[in-house]
């Protein structure tokens, strides 16, 4: 089953920064999180690094793990203002019905 749904671009950015602050911190698990592909995040998450919205730590181990940072919580919070107040007025205006005349 496929959606004709496709996620913009900011979209898929705060699905990830939504799946970093969620605690998923290795590339894997926010592939798996935000249902895209590696190369996909990696990318998206070089763009978050670079905007600051997102750093990349190195555990013991030397691999790669990102932390949000409090900018990036600032996108989270406004991005679901903006959800909420849109879907506020999709669910205010879904009971008028509009008739044309002929």
């Amino acid at each position: 089953m496929s959606s004709a749904y496709r996620r913009s671009r900011i979209e898929l950015y705060v699905d990830i920064l939504q799946a970093i602050a969620n605690g998923r911190e290795s590339p894997a698990k926010i592939v798996y999180a935000a249902n895209l592909s590696y190369d996909r995040v990696i990318k998206c998450l070089n763009f978050l690094e670079e905007q600051n919205l997102v750093q990349r730590v190195e555990n013991a181990k030397k691999k790669r793990r990102y932390s949000i940072t409090s900018k990036g919580m600032d996108v989270i919070r406004y991005f679901t203002e903006v959800q909420s107040a849109l879907f506020y007025k999709k669910k205010t205006f879904s009971n008028i019905s509009v008739h044309f005349k002929s």
